[in-house]
């Protein structure tokens, strides 16, 4: 997408003349204290999931082990760091990563359709990917679930856009409205595959509708890091893109953007992402939604601040929810969804309320 930057003359200013509602920026100097906030409390939140749980683990033990880990200090491995990095490490980082694709998405979407309530799950990428994710552990095995689910969010994003055009001139409005039905036939269909397939090859329905990032991997983590932090810096790249966008597609394509292959390039992008977070962790809702309303406050509507401030708040949404969910009712554990749902429904219920709703 960044080869069709020259056709942009002043980008930010054109992301300012969205029909996406968003409220004026509070001008905290980029790249300074927005970043060492939402750093620092991702660090905080990251910390603290690692020490809570059955057994917890004192901030001067986490430390520890992290030096042994990377070699500055010596040092027999001890309890900790067996419970440390089998267990609660691979799932706060998967947990982030997941995160942080599914905000990001969020974020990119709600630009591209000029809806604020645009949502990966809320247009059916995230139940696409749970599809396929779904069917490929059936057919193949869990392993398979991370490839089938991305190829199943990509190839959702794709099929919303085609039918958007086919029905509607991809009018921003109606694809939500087509995502929303495509989403529930999808989200039907899943919950058929689960059912229907062996008990132990495929996890259980509530995993792929409500999402749990227990029995985390650092194979799956690697992965799914990989997905989206190309996806993520992809999608900076092509910024200034997505800014033009925000106009709509008229405008951006009498400034000389090829609108089509934009789009295909985008949703293609945003199904990745979205698809190897589903299959890695099944679907989490309201990150999308939560995230980009969380820090558009501080960084404006421009997509390039946007994007990675999303990225870490849906990071942080992700671990904190997760941490509440394993410890409220330890020994047993809740689904990461149903805290991700009870916080972001009220939350994005207050943020509509005090903005006076949102324009489409």
């Amino acid at each position: 997408m960044h080869f069709l930057k020259r056709t942009i003359r002043r980008p930010g200013n054109l992301a300012m003349a969205s029909t996406e509602t968003a409220p004026e920026a509070l001008h905290l100097p980029r790249g300074g204290s927005v970043w060492v906030v939402l750093g620092g409390v991702l660090l905080v939140a990251m910390t603290v999931s690692a020490m809570l749980g059955s057994f917890v683990i004192a901030p001067d033990e986490v430390i520890a082990s992290v030096l042994r880990r990377v070699g500055i200090v010596g040092g027999e491995p001890v309890l900790a760091d067996a419970v440390l990095w089998g267990i609660r490490l691979p799932r706060i980082v998967l947990g982030a990563v997941a995160g942080a694709g599914l905000a990001a998405a969020g974020a990119v979407l709600q630009g591209v359709f000029r809806n604020g309530l645009a949502d990966p799950h809320l247009l059916g990428i995230g139940p696409g990917a749970a599809l396929f994710a779904a069917a490929g552990a059936a057919t193949a095995g869990g392993s398979a679930a991370l490839v089938a689910g991305t190829v199943g969010g990509t190839a959702t994003g794709l099929l919303l856009l085609r039918l958007g055009r086919r029905t509607t001139g991809a009018d921003p409005t109606r694809l939500v409205l087509i995502g929303v039905a495509l989403g529930a036939t999808l989200v039907a269909c899943t919950g058929f595959v689960v059912f229907g397939a062996d008990s132990t090859r495929v996890p259980p329905v509530e995993f792929w509708l409500l999402g749990s990032v227990a029995g985390s991997t650092w194979g799956v983590t690697v992965v799914a890091a990989l997905v989206v932090v190309a996806g993520i810096v992809g999608l900076v790249r092509g910024s200034a893109v997505l800014d033009l966008l925000l106009l709509g597609s008229t405008e951006a394509r009498h400034l000389g953007l090829d609108v089509a292959v934009a789009m295909r390039l985008i949703l293609a992008t945003v199904g990745a992402m979205v698809g190897v977070a589903v299959g890695a962790v099944g679907v989490i809702s309201f990150v999308g939604l939560v995230g980009p309303h969380s820090v558009r406050r501080l960084t404006g509507v421009g997509r390039r601040q946007l994007i990675p401030a999303t990225a870490v708040a849906g990071a942080i949404f992700v671990v904190v929810a997760d941490l509440v969910a394993r410890t409220v009712i330890a020994p047993a554990e809740l689904p990461v969804g149903l805290i991700t749902a009870l916080v972001g429904g009220p939350l994005l219920l207050a943020l509509l309320v005090r903005r006076g709703g949102l324009r489409s």
